[in-house]
């Protein structure tokens, strides 16, 4: 979906009239139309700005840049019994594969099972750690 087609489905689904919007952009109604029909692509950033809080939603949600929602994120396993499993993990999960400072094939399953299983417990420790700072504030 482009950006011309998010503000006219926010615009639209919040009531907000073409006229409105328009006028409190300081834009012409047939511009604030060349934004939703994507026309025009190139918002200048104070406009695009300006909409973002008359849409009530952020730059990145405007762009489509919306993180899923907690139903939408598959949840972590709590634990895992089989290397493919556990490579699968490894290999899907962008930090750890930054780090690549270990060699798959060199290691048994044994040992992919066991640090696929330690990365878990480390993600959770953090989580943990981060989830209640940000409940105590």
């Amino acid at each position: 979906m482009s950006i011309g087609e998010r503000i006219k489905e926010i615009r639209k689904k919040k009531g907000i009239s073409v006229e409105y919007l328009a006028k409190e952009l300081g834009v012409s109604k047939t511009t604030l139309y060349r934004y939703e029909d994507s026309s025009i692509e190139k918002i200048p950033v104070k406009t695009f700005d300006q909409l973002c809080i008359l849409l009530d939603v952020t730059p990145a949600e405007l762009m489509g840049n919306t993180m899923p929602s907690a139903e939408e994120r598959a949840p972590l396993p709590t634990e895992f019994h089989n290397a493919q499993d556990a490579i699968e993990f490894i290999l899907k999960t962008p930090t750890l594969a930054a780090y690549g400072s270990y060699d798959p094939e060199s290691m048994s399953e044994e040992t992919i099972v066991e640090f696929a299983n330690e990365m878990l417990q480390q993600l959770k420790l953090v989580s943990y750690k981060y989830q209640n700072i940000t409940q105590r504030r």
